[in-house]
């Protein structure tokens, strides 16, 4: 099963990073993919994403309910695949970021091992030829977020930042966990072009929450 956590240091107070990531609207224009997010209620919520290769080469749709809510702390949640068979969950981790902090700011992804089985030649050179295409693909697409965070996710961060600061002035450090499971005769040829999907979108996530914020 893909999984993937990555952590970065914010330069921002736990309660302003808690207040932004509470409000699925004030970053889920950050997740590739991302088309559209539709909250059902407190707990749950259906995303619309698109990808660019094997299962996710098309619109999918995720249903994501919230299992833990510990305010200021911790999220976590599952993923159930509404229009695919595939499931996930995930979390996010908040917590202060000491000034003496001796952790990197961020942490390398940890991946879960890959599949033992050996994929026939033809198939291994398919899977080659569409990670090369994904490579340059994701690399266009990282490209063109460096150049800034959607404007309504800025505007959601300068909302953010006019709040009152926290009176210690330190930092946060927020971690993104997630997994993904796909289902079916082809799961396992599916996770192998899966996990080099999931690491920029973790990272690309908890790096774009990151300059929204410091931006504001």
């Amino acid at each position: 099963m893909p999984q993937i956590r990555y952590t970065v240091q914010i330069a921002t107070p736990v309660e302003r990073v808690w207040a932004f990531v509470e409000h699925l609207p004030n970053w889920a224009p950050l997740m590739i993919g991302y088309q559209k997010v539709v909250e059902v209620n407190d707990r749950q919520s259906i995303w619309t994403l698109k990808g660019d290769m094997g299962m996710l080469a098309r619109e999918v749709d995720l249903q994501a309910d919230i299992t833990l809510w510990e305010p200021l702390k911790r999220v976590e949640f599952t993923l159930t695949g509404l229009t695919e068979k595939l499931s996930g969950s995930g979390s996010f981790t908040l917590e202060p970021a000491a000034g003496n902090d001796a952790r990197e700011a961020e942490t390398p992804a940890e991946k879960s091992p890959a599949p033992s089985a050996p994929a026939p030649r033809r198939k291994r050179r398919r899977l080659r030829e569409a990670f090369a295409r994904f490579q340059a693909r994701m690399m266009r697409r990282m490209m063109k977020r460096a150049e800034g965070a959607d404007e309504a996710v800025r505007a959601a961060a300068a909302t953010i930042a006019s709040a009152p600061a926290d009176s210690s002035g330190a930092g946060s450090l927020l971690t993104f966990e997630l997994q993904v499971q796909p289902g079916g005769p082809m799961a396992p040829m599916l996770e192998v072009l899966m996990a080099p999907m999931l690491e920029p979108a973790v990272s690309d996530l908890t790096k774009g929450i990151r300059a929204a914020l410091e931006a504001g």
